[in-house]
């Protein structure tokens, strides 16, 4: 279950990265409209850390998922980390933002899941046994 909602909040959040970078001056009129009163450089400044942030949470959850799946212990916490993290940050912007977005909601959601997933006893079992214990290489 761990590496499937890993796995799926790496897609999610490398799809929506390339997405932004693709459409990043669509998105950067999209929040400067929003908020007539700032400069759009502000704008262009949180399009790009929300396009950074998507990219390393999204990287370090399709790592940890991969190998997660070969039984390696340290993917357990790299993923434990990342979903934290990402969860933390992610419930932070809702609250300051004052709304829930489609895609927030979402991203909590698959953090709660994979935090869950992760400390459940089941997966720190698998996990801590390794693949060399198991005859795997």
């Amino acid at each position: 279950m761990a590496v499937g909602v890993l796995a799926g909040l790496a897609v999610l959040l490398l799809l929506s990265a390339l997405l932004t970078f693709v459409a990043r001056d669509a998105v950067i009129d999209s929040f400067a409209e929003a908020q007539p009163d700032s400069p759009r450089s502000d704008a262009e400044q949180i399009v790009l850390v929300n396009l950074v942030q998507s990219v390393v949470f999204g990287a370090l959850a399709g790592i940890s998922a991969a190998f997660l799946a070969r039984g390696h212990g340290w993917a357990r916490w790299s993923g434990l980390v990342a979903g934290l993290l990402l969860g933390l940050i992610t419930l932070g912007a809702t609250v300051l933002a004052g709304g829930v977005a489609v895609s927030s909601l979402l991203v909590l959601v698959l953090c709660a899941a994979a935090v869950a997933s992760l400390l459940a006893r089941t997966t720190a079992a698998w996990a801590a046994t390794g693949p060399r214990n198991r005859g795997e290489s």
